[in-house]
């Protein structure tokens, strides 16, 4: 399914759990009409906003690309230094000795 197919089915899914939030609280409580209808819509807002949130971070984000192999320098040891590519200055540590 598309990026855009996942939006409109979280949308929808959102737009159910809201009505039928609504419909219990209208069904449920105890309360006047207005009160159930508006608490009920409050109570589906808050779910169906979670829902989003939720959809929102496995539809928004894609999968992180695969990174290459470890064919870079190593290093091991106490204080060793691994560069690629540096041309530059690598300063150890060691008593402020420049080392190039």
């Amino acid at each position: 399914m598309s990026r855009s197919g996942r939006w409109l089915l979280t949308i929808v899914v959102a737009l159910i759990v809201l009505a039928l939030c609504v419909w219990l609280g209208d069904l449920l409580l105890p309360w006047d009409q207005a009160t159930r209808i508006s608490t009920g819509a409050g109570a589906g807002a808050v779910v169906a906003g979670i829902l989003g949130a939720w959809a929102s971070s496995l539809i928004g984000s894609p999968a992180p690309p695969a990174g290459p192999a470890a064919s870079g320098p190593t290093a091991s040891g106490e204080r060793a230094v691994a560069t690629q590519d540096n041309s530059g200055i690598i300063i150890t540590g060691d008593n402020g000795n420049v080392q190039r």
